[in-house]
């Protein structure tokens, strides 16, 4: 190299190449402007990567319903972000600072569309059949995998050197998806220490090899790889492209390591016949194991009362586990998903062929459910990190095995910090974040979690967050500490009963009365100062157990706003709510059915019901077919009903003249 700063020298063997970018000589699509926000203009162009690289929290990255994390590259949305930038150094030379985003701006409506376009076009994917074709492009799919999978690239749909680019809508249509810009090859070829095999771990891949159809996947893979394998023999025969490179880059080469690593034994030859070697043998492996990928996939439909619920794409590889995700439906409990005999799957089934899971749901009045939650201490502290961004809410259900154990759990900023079914959080950054669990009963529990930078120290103090405790024989109760500050961290607790005859104590603050008396139930326990040092703290509650008082009578009415009449032809539905005398916030609970007359109506039919007091609407539909004149409604319940009479008037009848 020769330059004002540099004099002249070899500085060793160098690739020049233009960098992935949306511009005139290189993607060429069209180019989004900040203030853009026209329907027509906001379809494009849009450059998109895979987000591994891009920090999380951006408002460049989003995953997709089916866990495929994206982000958009440009435009970039990331105000805040290390984008693109010029700096300039000696004497006004402009340097350049490497990123993976470009410029940012704000601009919600193009951000808003585009990840919705990606969910809808992974939507259409998923359904399994041709309809894709019209959002993406099969051929450049076909191309971009072929290159990517016959060099085993590690970077391949794994790492944000994966691109995917859809340019602006015309008056022909919608602007498909493409694939690429290809970009990133220093972890393939002979850098693998295999030649056999296939990529198609990407979730987007499953669905693509499933597609047998007339200008389909599979059918543009064969029609591509010839094309591709003339390629490759002309890149490895001898006096071919490798052997004109090997002429021009040799001198070079051996220099560089001359001046490198002059004490090491070195041949640029050797080095370039091993990577001809490596294509030699992975061009006759996929050669001959091709039609290996013509049943490749197996579409495994999860049905739930009739409807798709989800369709996965499988090989013979993989297994049915009986875990997976199923949706919640109200009034409902699920209990598991039945394989194509009806059986209930318990242990892995191997995907041998296309396959219906369906979904097996038990109404809830005929199970036993979740009462409560016990925390220890409703709050946590946890240091953050960027590689195990797990954490799982310690907590406890009451009874401990009851037949249905959902719990419904809910963060106040999935963004910050989302957590599943399980309560299990995945956190991206720091802050504060409270998530609640709510129970089919309608009780709800919060759990306070904060993710921190710093070092976390144990209390100063603990207390009891309730006094006294009030239990009857057989009941049990959650005796949870607050601490002094907060957050805090709490190594260990170790619980303990003065009388174990009155009431036992168990993990997470499980109190279980036994027989009535008065007792104290103590918890020890363990943390670190600021210094390292071990912290023993000690408190208590009361707790009362009462003697079992006989259980009350339990009385269903209609609220006052009853609706006493109806009117034939109104087409308006007919609400109704019910209370329970004791304990009313259980009363949907128990809730099984409504009558009128002493004929059942059909639930979703002739009403539906939500959960509260119990709200109950009649339709209009279950009314008009009855005669004019009074009729009987029961709302039943597992433990008893409510009853009213209710009024129908003929449609030209005036409700002065029916009174």
């Amino acid at each position: 190299m020769k330059g004002k700063y540099f004099g002249t020298q070899y500085l060793g063997s160098y690739y020049f190449s233009e960098n992935v970018r949306v511009d005139d000589n290189r993607l060429e699509i069209a180019e989004l402007k900040e203030e853009d926000t026209d329907p027509d203009l906001i379809t494009g162009g849009y450059l998109l990567q895979n987000a591994m690289q891009v920090r999380k929290g951006s408002p460049d990255r989003f995953i997709t319903s089916r866990g495929v994390d994206w982000a958009t590259n440009t435009p970039s949305f990331d105000t805040e972000g290390d984008n693109l930038s010029v700096s300039e150094g000696p004497e006004g030379e402009e340097s350049f600072v490497s990123a993976e985003l470009s410029d940012a701006y704000e601009n919600h409506v193009q951000q808003e569309y585009i990840q919705k376009h990606i969910q809808m076009f992974e939507d259409v994917l998923f359904e399994g059949n041709s309809d894709y074709h019209e959002l993406m492009d099969v051929e450049s799919a076909a191309k971009y995998w072929l290159v990517q999978n016959f060099c085993l690239n590690l970077d391949a749909y794994a790492s944000g050197s994966t691109y995917i680019y859809k340019d602006r809508d015309t008056e022909q249509g919608v602007s498909k998806i493409y694939w690429g810009p290809l970009w990133d090859f220093d972890f393939a070829y002979d850098h693998i220490d295999t030649t056999e095999g296939f990529i198609y771990s990407h979730e987007w891949l499953r669905p693509l090899f499933y597609d047998r159809s007339a200008g389909g996947f599979i059918e543009e893979l064969h029609k591509q790889w010839p094309v591709m394998k003339a390629a490759l023999e002309e890149l490895i025969r001898e006096g071919g492209v490798m052997d004109r490179y090997y002429e021009e880059t040799k001198a070079s080469a051996e220099y560089e390591h001359m001046m490198l690593d002059p004490d090491t034994e070195f041949s640029y030859e050797e080095a370039v016949e091993t990577l001809r070697t490596w294509i030699r043998e992975r061009l006759a492996w996929v050669d001959a194991n091709f039609d290996l990928l013509n049943n490749l996939m197996h579409k495994v439909e999860f049905s739930v009362q009739g409807e798709v619920y989800r369709n996965v794409f499988l090989t013979e590889e993989n297994f049915i586990f009986g875990n997976e995700e199923y949706p919640d439906i109200e009034g409902y409990t699920f209990r598991g998903w039945l394989d194509e005999d009806g059986n209930i799957i318990t242990d892995q089934i191997p995907v041998t062929k296309d396959m219906t899971i369906t979904g097996y749901y038990v109404p809830d009045s005929e199970l036993t459910h979740v009462e409560e939650i016990a925390f220890s201490k409703a709050s946590d502290v946890i240091r953050f990190s960027s590689f195990f961004n797990t954490y799982r809410i310690p907590y406890a259900i009451i009874p401990e095995d009851p037949e249905d154990s959902d719990i419904f759990w809910k963060s106040s900023d999935p963004a910050l910090a989302a957590v599943d079914r399980t309560g299990t959080v995945k956190y991206y950054g720091t802050g504060t974040v409270t998530f609640s669990a709510k129970l089919k009963n309608g009780r709800e529990k919060q759990f306070v979690l904060s993710i921190i930078n710093d070092d976390f120290t144990g209390p100063e103090s603990i207390y009891p967050e309730e006094e006294v405790i009030v239990m009857t024989p057989g009941s049990q109760a959650n005796f949870c500490i607050a601490t002094e500050p907060t957050p805090v961290k709490i190594n260990s607790y170790e619980y303990s009963s003065d009388d174990e005859s009155v009431v036992t104590a168990g993990e997470y603050g499980v109190l279980t009365a036994v027989g009535p008396g008065e007792t104290k139930v103590h918890v020890r326990t363990v943390s670190c100062d600021a210094e390292g040092n071990e912290v023993i703290l000690e408190t208590y509650v009361t707790v009362i157990v009462a003697e079992e008082e006989p259980e009350p009578e339990i009385e269903y009415t209609f609220t006052d706003d009853f609706q006493s009449e109806w009117k034939k032809g109104s087409g308006t539905d007919l609400v109704l709510t019910v209370k329970r005398s004791v304990n009313d916030e259980t009363c949907f609970s128990h809730f099984t059915g409504v009558q009128i007359d002493g004929v059942p109506l059909a639930k979703d039919t002739g009403y539906t019901a939500v959960q509260g007091s119990t709200i109950i609407t009649v339709k209009a539909a279950a009314l008009q077919v009855l005669k004019e004149g009074s009729h009987t409604i029961k709302a039943e319940f597992d433990d008893g009903i409510a009853e009213k009479e209710i009024n129908i008037l003929a449609e030209d009848e005036k409700k002065d003249d029916a009174k």
